[in-house]
Order: structure tokens, then sequence, then C-alpha cells
């Protein structure tokens, strides 16, 4: 669980600040391995099966993007700048799956608009249906499909969130059921991902008080990961490795509390520049590795302008 270092700025007051929040914004913050991949499959989706012939799956009457459903695989076309899909079993080669459907907000039917809420949505759910998004390989990103504005006409307006490999098809389902695992390895993860939804909320375009709210928030949910783990039980060979890193968390919980009580906005950003590179993956990735969960710091990419 860790912010990747940013570079410290040179700029002085608000031109230092803005940097920082261009940084943010851009999508370079990750925790819990929660990769915010950028998405480059985006679509709208027609409903059209003249203009779309592609969706139609034997057997299964019509089916478009916008009516698959989680854990559905699937191989996709492209006409112009619609896609539509055709459901086929996870064993079989195919171009995405999907792990969340969500409804989109709003009032706005335009594409931009639609565009950013589905990927916040969706990168927000990833984890809900992957479990330890440290096990997707590096070229595995979010990505989504959301409805044209003539099927939002009919009442439709679901995003389909799914993951898709960078390098072609891949076989085989992304998706990680609590059974799997053991139960060293559902206790670490189960924390993690609490302290990563608390991330997830960072005010992007947020004003320094907002900050300061959030910052609070994530010092007590590190404190409540620190406490969990150390309450714990963990074999004697993950026991030290999670013991360093419940003091790098708490470390992390102290430096944003710090910038928490800062007297001055520029006294702000500069002590929450000390607080982002912690807690740091080299613990985190011991502890993975103690209780043999995939240990490969998970890629970062830009997500979409905001």
């Amino acid at each position: 669980m860790s912010a990747i270092p940013l570079p410290t700025p040179s700029e002085p007051g608000s031109q230092r600040n803005q940097k920082r929040r261009k940084l943010a914004i851009a999508g370079v913050l990750a925790l819990g391995g929660v990769a915010l991949a950028m998405s480059r499959i985006i679509g709208a989706i027609s409903g059209d099966a003249e203009e779309n012939p592609d969706k139609r799956m034997s057997g299964a009457g019509d089916r478009s993007a916008v009516s698959l459903a989680v854990g559905d695989c699937f191989t996709s076309s492209q006409h112009k700048e619609v896609y539509s899909a055709v459901p086929v079993p996870c064993s079989r080669p195919h171009d995405g799956e999907v792990f969340a459907t969500v409804a989109l907000t709003g009032s706005s039917s335009a594409d931009d608009i639609l565009a950013k809420r589905s990927y916040h949505q969706c990168s927000d759910r990833l984890t809900d249906y992957v479990m330890d998004d440290w096990s997707l390989p590096h070229t595995m990103g979010v990505n989504y499909y959301y409805p044209t504005r003539e099927v939002q006409q009919s009442g439709n307006r679901t995003a389909a969130c799914f993951t898709a490999d960078t390098d072609g098809q891949t076989t085989g389902s992304v998706r990680e059921q609590e059974t799997s695992l053991a139960a060293d390895q559902l206790a670490f993860l189960r924390l993690e991902l609490a302290s990563a939804r608390v991330f997830k909320t960072y005010p992007h375009l947020g004003s320094t008080a907002a900050n300061r709210v959030w910052a609070a928030k994530m010092a007590a949910a590190l404190d409540h990961e620190a406490d969990g783990l150390n309450v714990a039980n963990w074999s004697p060979g993950a026991k030290p490795k999670v013991t360093a890193y419940v003091g790098e968390l708490r470390k992390s919980a102290e430096l944003w509390r710090k910038a928490v009580a800062a007297r001055s906005d520029d006294s702000y950003w500069a002590r929450s520049d000390d607080a982002w590179p912690h807690p740091s993956y080299t613990y985190q990735r011991d502890v993975r590795e103690a209780l043999r969960l995939a240990s490969d710091v998970p890629a970062t990419s830009f997500g979409p302008p905001f």
C-alpha cells in the first residue's frame, strides 16, 4: 500500500501546489496495488443490430455491450466509434472480462463526462472482483463501455467495467474468490482494501480544506490497518515482516496528521509532500512474499483527464 513517490517540487507557493495537484490528477497515485490503468478501450455502445451484427450470439439472442453481466467474458468489434460485444466462455480467447456494472449518475449525456464517471466508478470496483490486483499482469488494465446517447434515451445509463490486456486476447478468468485464499492472506488483503477504499476518495480537484479532511481520514485508516495487523495471528516467517510494515503504516499516519495540523495552506502542501512516499512498497512487498501473495509492484499509468 503506497503512493508512488513524487519529485520534490522546487516552485514556491501556489505554483508548487498547482503542480502537486496536476500530478495527483494525472492518476499517479495508487494504494493497495489498485492500479488506475488508463482506459483505452472506451467506446459508446450501440443497440442497433444492423450496425453491429457481431453482437448476436447463437442461441442467446441479441447481446450488446450494455447488457453484459458481471463475470461475462467477451470478444469485441468496432464500427466507427461504437463497440459491440459477443459473450464467450472465459476459457476461450477473449478481449475482456466484466468485473462490474455501474449506474451513471447525473443528467449529462456528454461523452467526456460519461467517460470520466465510468472510469472512476469502474476503478473503484476492481478489487471487489479480483481481491488482489497485484496478481494481475502489468499489461492488464481497467476499461469500460458506456452507452450512446440513443441508448441513454431508452433509459439505459449503465456502464460495463472490464479488464483487458494491452498485449491482446487472454484466456481464463481474473476473478478471485475468498475461498481460494489462505486465512492469513485473506486477513491481510481485507485490511489493505479497507485503507484503499479511503485512499480512493482523494479529492482530485478539491480545495486545500477538502484535502485536509481526506488526509485526516487517511491517517485514521492507516492506524486502523496497523491495529488490525498488529493483533492478527501470523506465522513465524511473516511476523517480523508484518511488524515492520505496522511501524511504516504508523509513520505514514503520523505524517498525514502533521499535514492536517499545518497552519497554512502552503504548509499543508509541503507536509503532504513528506507523507506521499509512505508507506513504502518495500514493506508491503516483504509481507506479501512472506504470505505467498503476488509481490511484483503493480503497474500504474495515467487515468483520463479531469
